[in-house]
């Protein structure tokens, strides 16, 4: 008999929700659709301004030194264009983002996700280069190895061109730990609506024949009446 009680608990709510699907499942003790609550919004959206802020800031930076270095070298010019490429793909992933979060479209997200983490990769491989192309030129700066002025700078605008590097870099493992966390954070949404709309889908067809299934994987069929 308290299996039967069990059986009609869960009956009960399963038949309390059947039309009132876009009010959620938690009452089954189950939290996959948190990520709708106020909490995870304002994470989530301050975590995308972040983001944004800290792309703007770099490209403001790379924007003022070459506005104020005149005849700046090769690598502060692949640098800025680099930056500029980096918060177009930015505002474009964020929106994506956005709007996929917004209604509740999990292939968007799943994609965004996956462009973010490719981005992730992306700034790893440029903080690895951006950090052993300092240590050459700082080593190469201090020796009497001439350099083409092209790639290097020297007198003042040397002291200018680290201080840009060392900021850079750190600017740049920032954006790869922030790029890397956001990937994670909506691949953690997209996993909970694809979770709940396959449970709703499940329960769906469960309430239409009125079945449950087991944790033997067995159904159960609700054919006589537990409230006698």
């Amino acid at each position: 008999m308290p299996d039967n009680l069990e059986l009609l608990h869960f009956y009960n709510i399963y038949n309390d929700r059947r039309n009132k699907w876009k009010i959620g499942i938690n009452k089954l003790n189950f939290n996959i659709e948190n990520y709708k609550n106020i909490k995870t919004k304002i994470f989530l959206y301050v975590l995308w301004s972040i983001l944004l802020f800290i792309y703007f800031f770099e490209l403001l930076l790379n924007l003022l030194f070459v506005i104020y270095i005149q005849n700046i070298n090769i690598i502060v010019k692949t640098i800025f264009i680099f930056s500029i490429f980096e918060i177009i793909t930015v505002i474009l992933l964020t929106s994506q983002s956005i709007y996929g979060y917004s209604y509740d479209s999990s292939i968007i997200l799943q994609k965004s996700s996956q462009s973010f983490f490719i981005l992730s990769i992306w700034c790893f491989f440029k903080l690895l280069f951006y950090t052993i192309l300092t240590i050459l030129l700082s080593v190469f700066s201090n020796s009497n190895i001439t350099l083409n002025t092209q790639f290097i700078y020297f007198s003042n605008k040397t002291l200018y061109f680290n201080s840009l590097m060392k900021i850079i870099i750190t600017i740049t493992a920032v954006k790869f730990v922030l790029t890397f966390f956001t990937g994670q954070k909506i691949n953690y949404v997209f996993s909970c609506i694809r979770t709940s709309t396959i449970l709703k889908s499940k329960i769906r067809k469960d309430l239409e024949k009125k079945s449950f299934l087991f944790e033997d994987q067995t159904y159960g069929t609700f054919t006589m009446d537990f409230n006698a």
